[in-house]
């Protein structure tokens, strides 16, 4: 069985190459469901035109908690949510603001190109666990993080 998430005409999750727009762009996936539970395809790096020789990473957001809040300069993200809910929020230096809920059961991919601020929020009473997937490493000496308030408006 298969739930397709029809909330965007170009929901994807099948083999086609993809354009990640800038300042940032939402992906929705196919959420595959049977009796032992569900599979959700999260990057496809060559289908897809992710670049690879960066760093996937998950990280945990605790209830009413709000984490990120910051830019990098040529590090590009894509994020997911694996358990749990947050809403994500981006903001581009042209002032274009974007907020949606990740969550496994309307599974999306968000990417957030470089120069775009990105904070996420748990606005629930369980815990959330994002998956992140960096273009580039982490470098201790090189951080490419600059502080900066994703979605002022929001809330």
């Amino acid at each position: 069985m298969r739930i397709k998430n029809m909330s965007d005409p170009t929901a994807e999750s099948e083999k086609h190459q993809i354009k990640w727009e800038e300042p940032f762009r939402v992906l929705n996936l196919i959420r595959h469901v049977d009796p032992r539970g569900f599979l959700i395809e999260l990057l496809r790096f060559r289908d897809w035109n992710i670049p690879g020789g960066g760093q996937l990473y998950v990280f945990s957001i605790e209830p009413q908690k709000r984490r990120g809040d910051h830019y990098h300069l040529h590090k590009r993200e894509w994020f997911t949510c694996a358990f749990g809910e947050a809403v994500i929020l981006l903001s581009s230096r042209e002032g274009k603001n974007y907020a949606g809920r990740l969550s496994p059961q309307e599974p999306k991919i968000v990417y957030a190109a470089p120069g775009t601020s990105h904070a996420l929020i748990n606005d629930t009473e369980q815990p959330a666990l994002i998956v992140s997937y960096g273009s580039e490493q982490h470098d201790s000496k090189d951080e490419d993080t600059y502080r900066s308030v994703a979605h002022p408006s929001y809330r």
